[in-house]
């Protein structure tokens, strides 16, 4: 292991490079505009402060500073803030190493939202079948069709995770195999996760089937009719069933067997086939001229 084993993950909030903040129509509204429009915020001087520096760069939601008046942090004023302007907001993890972002996730859609979650440690991820990864002078790009974000990968370390991905591995594989911080290696995937570029391969569960149950089949014998007093009821006929020579099947009690033909053995000879006056039915053909 390398000594970055210290490091911890650091997750960085920035504006698309095509949005423009502008002030509103009165001190408590700030407008940003972007490729999807304008939209409108109800801001104060905390929120506008924050995103100005986003529009300059990725920054620590922790060091915005704190609400004035109610001294609570400003991340918790601002995450309400930034939902509200998800499609405009670019996401980047990074290491305390300050040598850079490791990735950034730009919004692609204006329907964008990025939820990042806990990474499960019992299930198996991949990077989604068709994603391209192409080198452009910002990084290694990932793309996937009609996913609502991009990835942009800057950094070596964030590529090794990302080749532990180009089959089913889980969080715990990729930790112990990469010489990275282990809340590191599952930052990122949970970023590939919640930008679209990685999926849960494992099959879901399944339900135990249930036992088949008795199929009650009610026979000839079983089934009683109903008639007048001394009305005598008549047997069911006997169905014929074609069996194997030498077993009756279907006979009425007493009746007598009756064995079946004898086959002649398979080195007999064919017996002879006569026509209407007795004699051999080979007789009414000539005989084949063969001089």
């Amino acid at each position: 292991m390398s000594d970055t084993d210290e490091h911890q993950v650091v997750h960085l909030w920035s504006l698309d490079e095509d949005v423009v903040l502008v002030g509103g129509d009165d001190d408590f509204e700030t407008v940003l505009s972007g490729r999807w429009g304008a939209q409108r915020l109800k801001t104060d001087g905390l929120v506008r402060e924050a995103l100005r520096r986003m529009q300059l760069g990725p920054v620590r939601l922790t060091n915005v500073g704190r609400a004035p008046g109610t001294g609570a942090p400003g991340c918790l004023i601002l995450l309400p803030v930034l939902r509200e302007v998800a499609h405009l907001v670019v996401r980047t993890i990074a290491m305390d190493d300050l040598l850079g972002p490791l990735l950034s996730a730009h919004p692609l859609s204006r329907d964008a939202v990025f939820h990042l979650g806990a990474v499960p440690a019992d299930r198996r991820f991949r990077l989604v079948v068709g994603t391209s990864l192409v080198l452009r002078a910002d990084g290694l790009v990932m793309e996937v069709r009609d996913s609502a974000y991009r990835v942009v990968v800057h950094r070596p370390e964030a590529v090794w995770i990302v080749g532990m991905l180009t089959r089913p591995c889980r969080a715990e594989e990729a930790v112990a195999a990469l010489p990275l911080p282990a809340g590191v290696t599952r930052g990122v995937i949970g970023y590939l996760l919640a930008a679209g570029m990685a999926v849960t391969v494992d099959p879901l569960p399944e339900l135990p089937a249930d036992p088949p149950s008795a199929v009650t089949v009610d026979s000839p014998s079983a089934v009683t009719v109903d008639s007048p007093p001394g009305v005598p009821v008549d047997p069911l006929p006997a169905v014929a069933v074609d069996s194997p020579p030498g077993i009756p099947v279907g006979l009425a009690p007493g009746a007598p067997v009756v064995p079946p033909p004898a086959l002649p053995p398979p080195d007999a000879p064919a017996p002879p086939r006569y026509g209407p006056s007795g004699s051999s039915g080979l007789s009414a053909f000539p005989a084949p001229d063969v001089s």
